[in-house]
């Protein structure tokens, strides 16, 4: 069957810290990502990347400092970075928890801003969007932003949903939701696309719902109010695919197959099992599927190399700050959409053992239906 589409997903890269002095810099797991996925699947005709771009400046919940001109900085180089291994440079960018509250309220140098605006720089690439296409929310901290809660782009025929998180949970909160309001929207736009539910369709985020770590043990990650409503979005459409990071590190990375990224749940919104060590979709009834797209920094110390960055980081004295090193563990996802299946590649940036660039995961399948 003939290839219709390659697709390249870098999620939860956290740039921080002294990565966001001006000038910025970028996480290196994301260059060698963006390379080794040129290198072996040659260009994409779209890369998807599911926010948590920025964070901790220096923590969570003092991160409203990041000036104007370094989140522009920083913005135009991950986006350098990515859009030149794409056909047309076309990259879809949702936004992360982390992303959400930082700088948004502004500094004494800088008027408040939107660090989810990576808008511009679709529109550039995927052309503008008609209003019909894209949800506009307004925060009640900042009525002055435009955020876009939802958004809908077609590429090679095959339909992408971007779902974002709610601005009014963003300011000071690390955690952050999806509103009613921009999920009754998402719904609405895959009825309308997949009045049949047969269509193949992405639905692109960055907050998990349901995941099993490494270790085998499954952890509910969607917690808020709007959990039914979300599952509820997938109900009828046998060939969705929700893409989502938020759970990444040292317990969420996958060895020797690329099936562990891949939940497909049934019609009690359940997944039907951990999926380890399996090769296809064969045999399984299920409603619709997640799949995590991995995660570009982990968090201990022990898995970074020594190469750590000196910088302020929102401090006030100059420091070392040894996560902002490059991660020796840390895994992207590539997918490939066939007329009749989709196939999924998980793969490794850095030179961990068991988790070296140079292993290649087995791929896992999963046939339309």
């Amino acid at each position: 069957m003939k290839k219709i589409l390659t697709a390249f997903c870098f999620t939860d890269i956290h740039n921080q810290q002294a990565m966001l002095d001006y000038p910025t810099t970028v996480r290196k797991s994301l260059l060698q990502a963006n390379a080794l996925a040129a290198e072996e699947f040659g260009l994409a005709d779209v890369a998807l990347v599911g926010g948590d771009n920025i964070s901790d400046y220096p923590h969570w919940n003092k991160s409203c400092a990041l000036p104007k001109k370094n989140f522009l900085d920083i913005k135009n180089k991950i986006n350098a970075c990515i859009s030149g291994n794409v056909k047309g440079g076309k990259v879809l960018y949702a936004a992360g928890n982390n992303d959400m509250i930082l700088g948004d309220i502004g500094t004494e140098e800088n008027e408040p801003y939107n660090t989810t605006d990576f808008y511009d720089l679709m529109d550039s690439a995927f052309g503008t969007l008609p209003d019909s296409e894209k949800l506009i929310l307004t925060s009640a901290e900042k009525p002055g932003e435009l955020y876009w809660g939802a958004f809908h782009y077609v590429v090679n025929g095959i339909d992408f949903i971007g779902i974002n998180i709610d601005p009014n949970t963003a300011f000071n909160s690390h955690e952050g939701y999806y509103s009613d309001e921009t999920l009754i929207w998402v719904k609405n736009k895959l009825n309308e696309i997949d009045p049949d539910g047969r269509k193949c369709v992405f639905v692109v985020g960055h907050l998990s719902a349901i995941y099993y770590y490494n270790d085998g043990s499954l952890v509910e990650t969607m917690i808020n109010g709007n959990r039914s409503l979300f599952y509820d979005i997938f109900a009828g459409h046998r060939n969705a695919f929700y893409l989502y990071g938020h759970v990444h590190g040292e317990k969420s990375c996958y060895r020797d197959c690329s099936s562990g990224a891949v939940l497909h749940i049934n019609e009690q919104n359940m997944p039907l099992g951990d999926n380890l060590r399996e090769e296809d979709s064969c045999g399984k009834e299920y409603a619709y599927t997640f799949v995590h797209m991995g995660g570009l920094r982990p968090f201990g110390r022990q898995y970074f190399e020594s190469d750590g960055m000196k910088g302020y980081g929102g401090e006030d004295k100059l420091q070392y700050f040894p996560t902002t090193a490059t991660p020796t563990l840390a895994q992207f996802l590539v997918f490939e959409v066939y007329e009749d299946r989709v196939v999924f590649h998980i793969r490794n940036t850095g030179t961990h053992e068991q988790y070296h660039r140079d292993d290649k995961l087995k791929e896992y399948t999963v046939y339309l239906r």
